[in-house]
């Protein structure tokens, strides 16, 4: 296994947005056949990561349990989206941890090959961050970055009025890593989707 749990490689969970396309509900513990959303995303990073945490703005108690640690946005980054919880998050991660993948809470079908494919390509060219990519479409929010670049990406969030990770993913350079399979990248973030993607109950042996 490329990024191991013994390789500087930690691992954040996106879970502090409003959920405002499902709702307002908290996305990441919605009931999603047997578990919750943020399951599947937690167990890959566990299984993979010498380190992991979630980024979550409500339901800090719920969240906890799942033994983890658990970050809230902090000043001076909040209110700067998604990648708030990065910059709130990653300045307490072990100093161990050097390569941190940052994946939402709602998709529930990434798997290793994923975290394999972008940590090669972040080791092999010396890139500041990479990022999945399908032929139709970027998936940004599901990307890996050296911790060392975590200063310019503060400097991203105090000098842009507009925080979207895609902005500093083009500004660091990152390199896009093209993924063949396009329902890796499934995103459930609405009610459609939620019951389009969750799993049928398993049937009584």
């Amino acid at each position: 296994m490329v990024c191991s749990k013994v390789n500087r490689f930690g691992g954040l969970i996106l879970a502090g947005g409003e959920g405002r396309r499902m709702g307002y509900q908290n996305k990441g513990l919605l009931q999603f056949g047997e578990q919750k959303l943020i399951d599947p995303a937690l167990q890959l990073l566990q299984h993979n990561c010498q380190y992991v945490a979630i980024s979550a703005n409500q339901d800090l108690a719920c969240y906890q349990k799942f033994g983890v640690d658990v970050f809230t946005d902090i000043d001076p980054w909040i209110g700067c989206g998604p990648l708030a919880g990065v910059c709130s998050s990653v300045v307490k991660f072990p100093d161990t941890i050097d390569f941190i993948q940052v994946v939402p809470c709602d998709s529930p079908f990434l798997n290793r090959s994923v975290l394999e494919k972008l940590y090669q390509q972040l080791i092999d060219c010396q890139d500041a961050a990479v990022y999945a990519a399908t032929a139709s479409q970027q998936h940004p929010v599901i990307f890996q970055f050296r911790r060392s670049a975590l200063a310019q990406l503060q400097d991203f969030l105090k000098q842009n009025q507009k925080h979207s990770i895609r902005m500093w993913l083009a500004q660091v350079e990152a390199k896009a890593v093209y993924f063949s399979d396009e329902t890796l990248f499934a995103n459930i973030n609405d009610a459609a989707s939620l019951q389009h993607y969750t799993p049928s109950p398993a049937r009584p042996k």
